[in-house]
């Protein structure tokens, strides 16, 4: 495993190579994060419902004029 340093100030990059520890060390706090959730996707009945009020304000929105 590598990492990319760049120096901003001189753009200079260099690729810098892991030693075994240090691998070892990012895989194991990589492995003990949380993975990732997903927010809840929505039901059909949600969906209709906010259909149903984004219609409804539509109506409201052309009555007014």
């Amino acid at each position: 495993m590598e990492r990319i340093e760049v120096n901003v100030e001189t753009g200079e990059v260099r690729i810098i190579e892991f030693t075994p520890e240090e691998e070892a060390a990012a895989l194991a706090y990589a492995a003990s994060l949380p993975a990732p959730t997903e927010p809840a996707k929505p039901t059909l009945e949600d969906l209709q419902a906010q259909l149903t009020s984004i219609s409804a304000q539509m109506q409201l929105l052309i009555a007014e004029g």
